[in-house]
């Protein structure tokens, strides 16, 4: 196990560059420290890509909102914070938002734990993933727990115990989620989704 509470990073002259001026990225935008990169949908939703109100949350047919997902009443997922640690900062973590799959009596207690404000970080359920992300190979299917946050921020899904459908509990998403990345590879997966600052950062190191 990696000790993620290495200091290196900390006196990287990147890395406080990039958390006080911040970096010009290829979007053309200037982005000050980490900030999370959001997948809108499930992989394989197939309605309006418009969202609902959580408010309007229905059981029995196809619904989106920014927060749940069922499809055709039979299917159920929320959306997600799938947290990878940067390695000498913890707990500032490179973050995906994503979807996951739960099951129904899971998705109906999280929501009537989160209408009535009694959500509890140690409560958890069995969750999978259901995005692919890029920078990886196929994530879709991975397995773990989805963890309530009782300050009403989206659940944090933590990969770990048996994947059936890959067979691979060294998947690298997993591996990096329990290891941390280094700072360089955080830069590297804000690029793959449009977001280089690569450039900037070599400058910064001088």
């Amino acid at each position: 196990m990696v000790d993620l509470s290495d200091t290196s990073v900390t006196s990287d002259p990147r890395w406080k560059a990039f958390n006080g001026e911040g970096f010009m990225c290829s979007c053309g935008w200037k982005h000050i420290g980490l900030f999370p990169i959001n997948l809108l949908m499930p992989m394989s939703w197939d309605g309006d890509q418009t969202y609902e109100e959580d408010s309007a949350l229905v059981m029995d047919r196809s619904f989106l909102s920014a927060s749940y997902c069922v499809w055709q009443g039979q299917s159920f997922a929320l959306r997600v914070r799938l947290p990878i640690m940067v390695k000498g900062v913890t707990p500032f973590s490179f973050m995906f938002t994503v979807w996951a799959s739960v099951n129904k009596s899971d998705f109906e207690a999280y929501v009537a734990a989160k209408k009535a404000g009694t959500l509890k970080n140690d409560i958890k359920f069995p969750a999978r993933l259901i995005n692919r992300l890029a920078g990886f190979h196929d994530t879709s299917n991975l397995m773990g727990f989805a963890f309530q946050q009782d300050d009403g921020w989206p659940p944090l899904l933590l990969l770990a115990g048996e994947q059936p459908f890959t067979n691979r509990p060294d998947h690298p998403l997993i591996t990096e989620q329990r290891n941390g990345i280094e700072f360089d590879r955080a830069l590297e997966l804000f690029a793959i989704y449009g977001h280089d600052m690569r450039e900037a950062a070599a400058k910064a190191r001088g």
